[in-house]
């Protein structure tokens, strides 16, 4: 998912990067404030949209010294917050948080073909029961 040669050291490669690949759009981005953190904003596409409460939850639930998830529920959009010096820890938290993501999505889909098939079954198991009464 995210390397940690993205991360440079003034923080600058997390604005460059191809962030459509993780199915969000980059909102906006800041420099290095006062308490020393730099800040990505960025909104769901559609590819995740469904998956904002889950999102917003795991910002809520995972902090990192390193970085960190705000979200604006008016706006529909997070903020990611992070020291460029701790590249390690900023990958490894992206990661935690688009890794939970990308699971999310393949369970849905998974969970949608099974729900599909058991439906199946049901209105077949429906229709040989009528042919036998």
């Amino acid at each position: 998912m995210v390397e940690e040669k993205e991360i440079s050291k003034k923080g600058r490669a997390l604005s460059e990067m191809n962030f459509d690949q993780f199915g969000i759009r980059l909102v906006s981005t800041m420099n290095e404030n006062p308490d020393g953190f730099e800040a990505i904003s960025f909104e769901l596409s559609e590819k995740w949209s469904s998956l904002y409460g889950l999102l917003r939850g795991l910002s809520d639930l995972y902090k990192s010294p390193a970085a960190f998830l705000t979200n604006n529920h008016s706006k529909k959009n997070f903020t990611l917050y992070y020291k460029a010096a701790a590249k390690k820890e900023i990958a490894a938290f992206l990661n935690y948080i688009f890794g939970t993501l990308d699971r999310e999505v393949h369970f849905r889909k998974a969970l949608g073909r099974l729900l599909k098939t058991k439906l199946k079954q049901h209105k077949e198991n429906e229709m040989l029961f009528k042919s036998l009464g």
